[in-house]
């Protein structure tokens, strides 16, 4: 009967978090290791590096800014933001076109694929030598499975922000730039997904006391 009140009391407990938290919760999922370029030529900004897809040093996940989980192996990012010109060499901001698209693959069959809204980049020359590019979009989902039991609802945020290491110009307008720096794809979970880390959290709390008697 001991056994059957404690399951009953963590059954109310899930049902009250489940409610109270499924309009507040919110997804991030914090890209390191994030290398960008521009080609003026192309009019696109895309991931750089020693392979395609760009090879991140991790993918930290948090849901309501606590810390769920990272993946630091085998975490890929192809990204394509296309229809970027004109970007103010002095500074200023423009927007892509829309359609552009985002795919993390996590290794292990877990991956989020993203199509792009219209990208706004803001380009920002603090100094002579550090300049910085911000970007941000909001996102529909193609298609996840996620880890953690994590999954997005419609639609997801996307932004970068990234420090240029190289750059040149063309008139008034950026021709090329090379920058690294980090990303963030923000969102609302599924109710399953709350469910899931409210269950979690329960049933520790519960074998504790349980322990604890």
């Amino acid at each position: 009967m001991r056994k059957m009140a404690g399951m009953a009391v963590a059954a109310m407990l899930l049902t009250t978090v489940v409610v109270s938290s499924a309009s507040a919760a919110v997804i991030q999922i914090q890209m390191g290791g994030v290398a960008l370029s521009y080609d003026s030529s192309s009019s696109s900004i895309v991931d750089t590096g020693t392979a395609d897809p760009d090879p991140l040093t991790n993918a930290t996940f948090l849901v309501n800014d606590s810390f769920i989980g990272v993946d630091a192996t085998g975490v890929t990012l192809d990204l394509n933001i296309p229809g970027v010109s004109n970007i103010p060499a002095s500074g200023g901001q423009v927007t892509s076109s829309a359609n552009g698209s985002l795919d993390l693959d996590l290794g292990g069959g877990e991956y989020l694929s993203l199509t792009l809204d219209s990208v706004v980049v803001n380009y920002i020359p603090v100094t002579s030598t550090v300049q910085f590019i911000f970007a941000g979009s909001s996102s529909t989902i193609d298609d996840q499975q996620l880890p953690y039991g994590i999954s997005f609802v419609d639609p997801v945020s996307v932004s970068f922000s990234t420090q240029i290491s190289e750059f040149t110009t063309t008139g008034d307008y950026l021709a090329t730039f090379v920058s690294a720096g980090t990303g963030e794809i923000q969102g609302i979970p599924e109710p399953a997904t709350v469910g899931i880390l409210a269950f979690g959290g329960i049933l520790v709390l519960w074998r504790k006391r349980r322990k604890a008697a």
